[in-house]
């Protein structure tokens, strides 16, 4: 009986373990998104890094825009259906990744659809 419980408590805490585990966001770095972007698109990944520039467009139904995220590694562009961080901001951004525009299958423009944003 104490092995049978053993048992049930060692499995119980594994999958404690690895739940835990996977509750962690993995960061992926814009060098890597930018160098194989193909690799990435449609895929949702995770950004950290200092907002460098914002463009907002404030419309009656909506508040849309963009920002550029620097993770020093890279810049990339967050499109944001949720208003857009303060210049200097440090943000941790899910999105999924797209890819503007293919020529002779090339992608050029890779950027972030957002997902979810937190700032620090």
């Amino acid at each position: 009986m104490k092995g049978t419980r053993l048992t049930i408590v060692t499995a119980m805490l594994l999958v404690a373990a690895m739940l835990l585990a996977g509750c962690k966001d993995e960061r992926t770095k814009v060098s890597s998104i930018l160098g194989r972007t193909n690799d990435f698109v449609n895929r949702e990944v995770v950004v950290e890094g200092e907002v460098t520039k914002t463009h907002a467009a404030d419309i009656v139904i909506a508040e849309a825009g963009a920002y550029q995220v620097d993770d020093g590694t890279g810049k990339i562009w967050v499109l944001t259906k949720n208003g857009v961080p303060k210049e200097g901001q440090t943000v941790v951004v899910k999105g999924t990744v797209s890819s503007g525009l293919k020529l002779a299958g090339e992608s050029f423009g890779a950027f972030l659809r957002e997902i979810d944003r937190r700032t620090r």
